[in-house]
């Protein structure tokens, strides 16, 4: 039997990764287990940064976005941002995005 937590995460996971494939961005999951965390979607882009999904009732933003840190150092990007669910919203493109100033700043072109 599935974990449900699991089975909510990576239907959400392919939720977004449906949507950055229909805004014609390729992306990909990340198999869970790997080695090095790079995050849940790869985007093949270096400028792009990593993507952490996040489908929980009660966030947690400082520890999300210090791991999405961390999953972009480990990934060789500049920045890493958190996907996270937006309740009661289905709609992809209306999901929140939560990442720290230095990661934005990189984001914008100021690379660390």
């Amino acid at each position: 039997m599935t974990n449900p937590q699991k089975a909510k995460g990576a239907a959400f996971e392919r939720l977004i990764a449906d949507y950055l494939l229909s805004r014609s961005i390729p992306c990909e999951r990340i198999p869970a287990g790997a080695t090095l965390d790079r995050g849940d979607l790869w985007i093949p882009i270096i400028e792009y940064p990593t993507i952490d999904c996040k489908n929980h009732r009660s966030p947690q933003l400082s520890a999300w976005v210090d791991r999405a840190g961390e999953q972009a150092h480990n990934a060789g990007r500049h920045a890493g941002v958190v996907v996270h669910k937006r309740h009661g919203v289905a709609d992809p493109a209306r999901q929140f995005v939560t990442t720290d100033l230095d990661m934005f700043l990189a984001l914008m072109g100021a690379h660390r």
